[in-house]
């Protein structure tokens, strides 16, 4: 198969009616293209009738050096089978391949499907609410602005006036001062999706809502205390637990949960997923729910209340600081929610025990390259600001380019391991 050679450029083509209708129809079928891959367009009869009906080998070539023309500026590549005896250009089944969505559209005057949207449906609104402004909110003009800056992407594709009911539906509530859940919100103005206002904090201000009045869903913390003895708690005079341990996969919380080695007898373990971006909600009684994997008395549950939801800034009511850490893959992801987690709590760190055995499992030539487990986009946090993870855990990850799931940690041998 042969491609076009494709060179920078200096001057654009001309814009032939011929190369714009194929541009167009290209970049047309790469908006409602689903599929992965290359989107190409086949310079069939129905596409391309110029190169079809032509009988005359001058207006080929003449087509065949504007396609050159184009496919010179690399934003197209022109694919052609092999030559066979007597085959003609049409009959080597010509295909443009899209190379640079951006620059051929700027080039063919060719607005994208979801910015025409977008424009039809800013012009919509003001429209709307110039003919009834008891349905315009506070300040229009900062909406649509907002709007221009921040699209509503799951609208788009309805037809506007369905879109502008959904938004005048939000903007009663919001001026209501009716409280709700946020995605209770959104399931009512949006057709019962209730995604859609997934962090659109600006927009719900901007339509009069007040900054409490959509909660978010709390967040459901499992965790899993250590034994308690009714005659001393755990060993230590009484707490319900010595430190924290927070553990990114399920699979090996509930491992070291049912299986108490000796560096984490007395742990609260703490299942670390589906609170890695809403970290400063845990220590709101409102924003958090506390699920026991096991009965606890009362005095065990307020004391992990009182280590979660008190502030621990060292006033006289605060209860004793408790030494906290974290523990997940050994990749660039689990180093971010230790970052994240970081931010709520400043004294948490890697945990030695388990990060230590990973490590030396990459010392000893074991893990996996990126790219074997779907990790290639995964980025380097930089820094943590915990320095066994700074110091130790992300420099062997950039010296070695090869990631440890957590899983791999073996309780077997981490009994009394540091």
């Amino acid at each position: 198969m042969d491609t076009s050679e494709s060179s920078s450029l200096s001057n654009p083509p001309q814009p032939h009616p011929f190369l714009l209708r194929l541009a167009r129809l290209l970049l047309a079928k790469a908006e409602r293209s689903t599929a992965e891959g290359p989107v190409r367009l086949p310079l069939d009869r129905k596409a391309a009738p110029e190169l079809h009906d032509a009988v005359d080998a001058d207006q080929i070539l003449l087509l065949r050096m504007q396609l050159d023309d184009l496919c010179a500026t690399g934003w197209v590549a022109l694919l052609l089978e092999a030559p066979r005896a007597f085959a003609s250009f049409s009959d080597r089944r010509p295909r443009l391949e899209l190379c640079d969505f951006g620059a051929l559209a700027a080039w063919a005057r060719y607005t994208p499907q979801a910015q025409r949207w977008r424009q039809q449906w800013r012009a919509h609104l003001a429209a709307h609410w110039t003919a009834n402004p008891m349905e315009a909110p506070a300040d229009p003009a900062a909406v649509l602005d907002h709007l221009a800056r921040s699209p509503l992407i799951p609208m788009e594709g309805l037809p506007v006036e369905e879109a502008t009911r959904s938004l005048a539906i939000l903007t009663t509530l919001c001026q209501s001062g009716q409280a709700m859940a946020l995605r209770e919100a959104s399931a009512r103005a949006f057709q019962g999706r209730s995604k859609v206002l997934d962090h659109r904090e600006e927009l719900l201000r901007l339509l009069g809502a007040t900054s409490s009045q959509f909660a978010e869903a709390p967040i459901q913390l499992l965790l899993a205390p250590p034994h308690w003895s009714p005659t001393g708690g755990t060993n230590d005079g009484g707490r319900a637990f010595q430190d924290v341990l927070f553990i990114e996969n399920l699979v090996t919380f509930e491992h070291m949960a049912d299986t108490r080695a000796s560096a984490w007898a007395n742990s609260l373990l703490v299942y670390a997923a589906g609170f890695r971006g809403s970290g400063r909600r845990l220590r709101s009684r409102a924003g958090c729910r506390l699920y026991l994997r096991t009965s606890a008395p009362p005095i065990a549950r307020h004391q992990i209340e009182a280590w979660l939801f008190q502030s621990g800034e060292g006033g006289r009511d605060d209860p004793p600081v408790v030494p906290m850490s974290f523990f997940g893959d050994l990749d660039h992801s689990g180093m971010q929610i230790l970052a994240t987690l970081r931010e709520v709590f400043p004294q948490l760190g890697a945990w030695r025990t388990g990060y230590g055995q990973l490590v030396r499992l990459l010392e000893a030539g074991a893990g996996h390259f990126p790219e074997w487990a779907a990790k290639a986009k995964q980025t380097d946090p930089g820094h943590t600001g915990c320095p066994y993870a700074d110091n130790v855990l992300l420099p062997i990850l950039r010296s070695e380019g090869r990631f440890v799931d957590q899983e791999a940690f073996d309780l077997q041998v981490a009994d009394g391991s540091s």
